[in-house]
């Protein structure tokens, strides 16, 4: 081998030692998770020793399951939305569509406000009412100013439905067919 040669390896191979022993470059939370709501059951810590450590900790915490708090009937959620683009808005909707059927239905919205122009990430906690979301549903979660959807994501909503006996109770003339309405025709 040239002593060309053999010092065109060895450069080669310290050059591929130090980018190999380089620090990763840290990644930007906002570019990781872009259109992307990390629902969780806690809210985050404010903080982490890094960027990259955020990233980790978002995809630990980030739960697709949600069970029903059985006191009050509701799933109380926190949404870290993390925006396509820039919100150019103080406000923003958080809208929920129940995917069970098949098809994209559209059951409720809350409109929010935020602390200030440019948002790119919104922490919120939110408040799911069995009342007008039912139990045991696949639902879409979006943020969306304007119209334009800005961040989503889907959850399961889980818990106990409505317990029928299968028991029901007529009273005589119900059980004889007879109707109320034609009592009152013949007075």
């Amino acid at each position: 081998m040239s002593s060309r040669h053999a010092f065109v390896s060895s450069l080669l191979i310290v050059l591929g030692l130090v980018l190999a022993a380089r620090p990763a470059a840290a990644q930007d939370p906002n570019k990781v998770f872009a259109g992307q709501i990390i629902p969780m059951v806690k809210r985050p810590p404010a903080s982490a020793k890094s960027p990259d450590a955020y990233v980790a900790m978002m995809r630990k915490m980030k739960q697709a399951n949600f069970v029903e708090d059985k006191t009050n009937h509701t799933w109380v959620i926190w949404l870290a939305c993390f925006l396509k683009s820039p919100l150019d808005d103080v406000e923003y909707s958080i809208k929920y569509y129940d995917l069970s059927t098949g098809r994209q239905q559209f059951l409720a919205s809350s409109d929010n406000f935020s602390d200030s122009r440019g948002e790119q990430t919104i922490l919120t906690k939110v408040t799911i009412d069995k009342k007008w979301a039912g139990v045991n549903k696949q639902l879409l979660v979006t943020l969306e100013n304007k119209g334009k959807v800005l961040a989503s994501t889907t959850i399961k909503i889980l818990g106990e439905g409505e317990r029928y006996s299968g028991k029901v109770d007529f009273s005589e003339d119900e059980a004889a067919g007879k109707d109320a309405d034609d009592d009152a025709k013949k007075k």
